[in-house]
């Protein structure tokens, strides 16, 4: 975080956010989602112009007018991220106030819908998916510090998305969609602090044990329009672009402290889910393999993590964006191998960049760098159900301001679909 009023600013002034930017699960940059569907995300998720599934919701809704018949499917994904920090938990900027500086957290979840052709022209499609789901779990001492002697942090920032989406085939080659998705977003902290309260001026009050506890919810809504262009039997393209939603998170914040007593009031948050936009293009090499290649961009840059509380007290009070982040972007390219009629192969390669600045990156706020991500899945059918299992790798790393920050993980993925 950058500098604030005061050591009690400093120290106690992250709590409020740092739950809406911790580490995310493996294989994306900070904030980066890999998608929904276990054969999309082998691709790399470069299926904008060929997911002809129910998880075109997410990718494109337009290729639900490709859609065969009705199907239901569920996905879900369990591994584990790995974060280092050079700086470990920055709590006042100057770094190098606690030892440690790894991270790391097992995650589990994922994504399910369904899909119902209309008629020969046209399809309907549902599903829910969680484009946000990272948390923070730090605890570490430091005897010899002169101010901060130990802390125990956990923090959980979430967004899950319901969605429907509209595709009709306007043309022979021309296909436009249309959906709308519910969002709901959560924040969680709970921080418990041993430090030397010292307040402005500088005035040192003596040793002080600190606990905040932030919980909040809130909703918003999502446009997304998609179009698919068949140029021939074999060349395809695709457009998506989704709206994003300024979600209003509102909740209760509690703290005490040994020396400014107990504080409890209601606070305010604005959670970004961002808009993306996205270009792709699907070709069929031969009947039997056919190669994707995406480009998409996150539109990050206004992320703020600016915090209003109803009731200013010593503990909690208003906090000003001290975030400056920018646009990020992704290219994605993929394969996908019709091995037999019940055997299919897929590979795929996904690169994004960073969209944290050097300011806020950290421990304390989110592991950010340019992300290389490897992925491959095989999927079997056996009459009207097709199962897919598949796993991703991902790793880099990233200096900033003479510190260096990594991030890497894996997790494996897998996928039930069942054709009515």
């Amino acid at each position: 975080m950058r500098k604030n009023t005061g050591i009690l600013m400093l120290s106690t002034g992250l709590a409020a956010l740092a739950c809406a930017s911790a580490p995310s699960p493996a294989g994306a940059s900070g904030y980066e989602f890999d998608g929904v569907g276990a054969r999309a995300v082998a691709r790399g998720g470069a299926v904008i112009a060929d997911a002809p599934d129910w998880t075109a919701i997410y990718w494109n809704p337009a290729n639900l007018a490709d859609v065969k018949g009705r199907e239901a499917g569920l996905e879900l994904k369990a591994g584990k991220s790995y974060m280092r920090d050079g700086n470990s938990f920055n709590v006042s900027g100057t770094g190098g106030l606690f030892r440690e500086k790894k991270m790391d957290s097992s995650f589990f979840f994922g994504s399910a819908g369904s899909a119902v052709p209309l008629d020969e022209n046209s399809a309907l499609g549902v599903g829910v998916y969680m484009p946000l789901l990272q948390g923070s779990n730090f605890e570490d001492s430091d005897p010899v510090s002169p101010v901060f002697s130990s802390i125990d942090y956990e923090g959980r920032a979430a967004i899950a998305v319901a969605n429907v989406s509209y595709a009709r085939r306007l043309t022979d080659k021309l296909t436009g969609a249309a959906g709308l998705g519910l969002v709901y977003g959560q924040l969680k902290s709970d921080l418990t602090m041993d430090y030397t309260l010292i307040l402005p001026g500088p005035v040192v009050i003596g040793p002080d044990h600190l606990t905040r506890k932030l919980d909040g919810k809130g909703y918003g809504a999502e446009a997304v329009l998609g179009a698919k262009y068949a140029l021939s039997d074999s060349l395809s393209l695709g457009a998506v672009f989704r709206s994003g939603s300024k979600v209003k998170i509102e909740g209760s914040a509690d703290g005490t402290s040994t020396n400014l007593g107990m504080q409890n009031t209601d606070f305010k948050f604005t959670l970004k889910q961002p808009p993306t936009s996205g270009i792709g293009a699907a070709w069929r090499y031969r009947r039997d393999l056919t190669l994707t290649l995406d480009f998409a961009q996150t539109w990050w840059r206004g992320f703020s993590n600016a915090t209003t509380y109803k009731a200013q007290g010593n503990i909690f009070t208003d906090q000003g964006n001290t975030f400056d982040w920018k646009n990020s972007y992704k290219l994605r390219a993929g394969v996908l191998w019709n091995y037999s009629e019940r055997t299919d192969f897929m590979a795929g390669y996904a690169y994004d960049t960073p969209a944290i600045d050097a300011g806020s990156l950290d421990l304390s706020t989110a592991i950010d760098v340019p992300m290389h991500r490897l992925s491959a899945a095989a999927s079997r059918r056996w009459g009207g159900l097709e199962g897919t299992l598949g796993g991703l790798f991902g790793y880099n790393s990233r200096n900033a301001g003479g510190v260096n920050y990594r991030l890497g993980g894996w997790y494996l993925i897998g996928e039930l679909k069942y054709k009515f």
